[in-house]
């Protein structure tokens, strides 16, 4: 299929060709294809100039729907999706602490109504893509000529950056497109002639949907607004009113979302730039514009050779309007090179770029089919070396040729494999396989990170828990009273949650360490699964009281169980909460793991709790002569269990599971009777707050 399209594109470059350039206030020049031996092919086909467009949309729609599916998530897909279930206040929240605006996230909130599936989230991203192809075409026409916009429309179609960024659910396809339609816009303005309000229209939609989309555009506009200052001086004023109406409709969101950026730009540079470095990074950040990871520089190579080409050969022809492609692709450079000094360097924040690199290739291409010999005086004392180079259908050819050379490798295999900037290995359906083998719908999860909260939503069915998020992980790290009162919130709620399940990425590593301990103290933890790969599952209880206390003085050697209090419980009560206090009569050699369980008349275990005191963070050699512990200890009742159940209370060696003894030679202590039963079927959970369900 690839192949065929490719074939396809290589005829339509060539009638795209026809007439490649506009001389401004020189006469026409001609061009190598509007010659008597193909004036009647080309010409006929450059009358429905329509019909190639609507191929190249075709071509573009089919090279991005092609296994648009697969693979599954990325990392950062699922951070999409994640951010994208919240509440649009939360969305514009989260988003001022991100390096990301909001205008994305909230149009794929209402994208996922129709599902979560690989393929149609990532359609949005597809669809912007394909509609980049018409409005570079409108651009590049405005430009320079209609040809010079079915060059430019063709470059967008097959663009290696364009097609790889347009099956991903992120917003870099969306910024392009609303760039070109913005540039569209400004184009407009600037011609001569009175009713332009459409242009301003177009421009202020486009230039605000870009910058409301991603940060870097801003980069792309003020490269525009000295395009147009240059190009049009006596356009000054509407160059103006443009700008400033789009301005005008950007600043609510910098003045909402300026200080925490600037909080975190300033951490991390001290507002100081190397611009030494900026300049090496500036050359990675075109190498990355390219996108030439299925061939390497000499896909660069072959870029610059075609661009310099037509400068050269067209230098006649040259005029300020060749600064359109210039400026944009020189300010993008330079911004994500100081960009990447304040966060971090990635190729795809030269995106915004790609369509003025297509209209720097579409009017070289231009430039190389035009024919400067404007008489045969001039041709005739040419030698023939020199004749053979104004040949422009040979050199078109060859940049043709040499640009999809250059290209269709990448293309054709490197961009739908998605492994570019995925460094470790990521398996999005993790997260939920274990939920699903451990959690039920009565349950909440809160992860500390986004980006597995969309990945476990892909999966999550009616059976398994809502999620919530406590965000305590890059690339946002909210304050952890705000992650509290959230917590909070959903526990004080009528329909509060079994237990709480908490997925930490990287443990307890950073901020996460902070949230664990506080969960350590505010709940009770409960049976969990644990570390799995590089992340941690931890289960917590809110037992609800009145509490029975009971005194005991049980021995284990120097380890005394001096007393131990939990939550009876009643009809309907689903889960028990356990404190056992103890303390060394002396020195404590052997480690030892606590055991709660709970059986049901017939002896069968129903629930239970096994872990190192006070939640694996005190083991008992760890502990000091006469010093004295409260180890909290949550249970949750299994499905159709009901009561009345027994309590149990021991230690046994972590290494050997033997159970150690009391002074009495037993190796279980009976603490009580618990009134509890487990409802059967499972509610909907209906919070108020920021949980996630169906």
């Amino acid at each position: 299929m690839l192949r065929v399209s490719l074939l396809t594109m290589c005829s339509w470059m060539e009638k795209a060709a026809y007439n490649c350039s506009q001389s401004g206030d020189h006469v026409k020049p001609t061009t190598w294809l509007t010659t008597a031996r193909n004036r009647t092919i080309i010409g006929k086909a450059m009358k429905k100039p329509s019909s190639i467009l609507a191929g190249l949309i075709l071509v573009a729609f089919g090279l991005r729907v092609y296994h648009l599916g697969s693979p599954p998530l990325l990392w950062d897909e699922g951070w999409s999706i994640g951010l994208s279930r919240l509440d649009p206040r939360e969305i514009a929240r989260i988003t001022a602490l991100d390096v990301h605006p909001p205008l994305y996230y909230l149009l794929l909130k209402g994208w996922l109504t129709l599902g979560p599936h690989e393929f149609m989230t990532r359609f949005l991203s597809a669809m912007a893509g394909v509609l980049t192809v018409p409005l570079a075409y409108h651009a590049g026409r405005l430009w320079r000529s209609r040809q010079v916009g079915l060059l430019a429309a063709l470059y967008v179609a097959i663009a290696p950056p364009l097609i790889y960024y347009s099956q991903i659910t992120r917003m870099f396809a969306l910024c392009v497109m609303f760039l070109v339609l913005g540039t569209s816009g400004l184009l407009r303005i600037l011609r001569p002639g009175p009713s332009r309000w459409p242009g301003y229209l177009t421009f202020v939609i486009g230039a605000a949907g870009a910058l409301y989309s991603f940060y870097y555009a801003g980069f792309v506009l003020a490269a525009l607004f000295a395009y147009a200052l240059i190009a049009a001086p006596r356009r000054w004023k509407a160059t103006l009113a443009g700008f400033g109406t789009v301005a005008a409709a950007y600043l609510p969101w910098v003045a909402y979302a300026a200080p925490a950026m600037l909080n975190r730009v300033g951490a991390r540079t001290g507002f100081t730039f190397a611009l030494g470095k900026a300049a090496a990074l500036a050359v990675s950040g075109f190498y990355g514009l390219v996108f030439p990871y299925g061939v390497g520089w000499p896909a660069v190579y072959a870029v610059l050779v075609v661009v310099a080409a037509g400068l050269i050969l067209g230098a006649r022809h040259l005029g300020r309007w060749a600064l359109l492609p210039a400026l944009p692709i020189a300010a993008t450079l330079f911004g994500a090179a100081l960009g990447a000094q304040a966060h971090m360097f990635a190729a795809r924040y030269t995106i915004v770029a790609s369509p003025f690199l297509a209209l720097a290739l579409a009017g070289a291409l231009g430039l190389l089919a035009t024919d400067q010999n404007e008489s045969r005086e001039i041709a005739a004392r040419q030698s023939s070396i020199s004749r053979f180079a104004s040949s422009r259908g040979w050199l078109f050819a060859g940049g043709v040729v040499l640009i999809l050379a250059t290209t269709v490798p990448t293309i054709t295999g490197y961009v739908y494999s998605k492994s570019y900037e995925v460094f470790d290995p990521f398996d999005p359906s993790a997260d939920w396989q274990v939920l699903h083998e451990w959690a039920d719908a009565n349950d909440v999860v809160f992860f500390n990170v986004l980006s597995l909260a969309g990945t476990y939503e892909r999966y999550r069915t009616p059976d398994d828990p809502a999620w919530s998020y406590a965000l305590r992980w890059d690339p946002v790290v909210e304050p952890l009273g705000v992650a509290k009162e959230r917590i909070e919130r959903l526990v004080a709620t009528p329909d509060a949650p079994d237990r709480l399940w908490f997925v930490l990425y990287k443990g307890t590593v950073a901020a996460n360490a902070d949230l664990k301990a506080w969960l350590d103290q505010r709940f009770y933890p409960a049976a969990a699964p644990g570390w799995r790969e590089d992340t941690l599952y931890l289960a917590y209880v809110d037992p609800q009281g009145p509490w029975r206390e009971i005194p005991l003085g049980t021995h284990f050697g120097n380890i005394v169980l001096d007393s131990a209090r939990y939550t009876p419980g009643g009809a309907g009560s689903t889960v028990v909460g356990v404190d056992l206090v103890w303390h060394a009569e002396g020195p404590i050699k052997q480690d030892a793991k606590v055991f709660v369980h709970l059986y049901d008349e017939a002896g069968h275990l129903v629930a239970q709790h096994d872990a190192l005191p006070v939640n694996d963070t005190r083991p008992p050699t760890s502990w000091q002569s006469g010093e004295t512990l409260v180890d909290r200890h949550g249970l949750a009742l299994s499905e159709g269990s009901a009561g009345p159940l027994r309590l149990a209370v021991g230690l046994y060696d972590p290494a050997t599971g033997e159970r150690l003894l009391t002074q009495d030679g037993n190796d279980t202590v009976w603490i009580g009777n618990v009134a509890a039963g487990r409802r059967s079927d499972p509610q909907d959970l209906s919070f108020t707050g920021p949980v996630q369900q169906r």
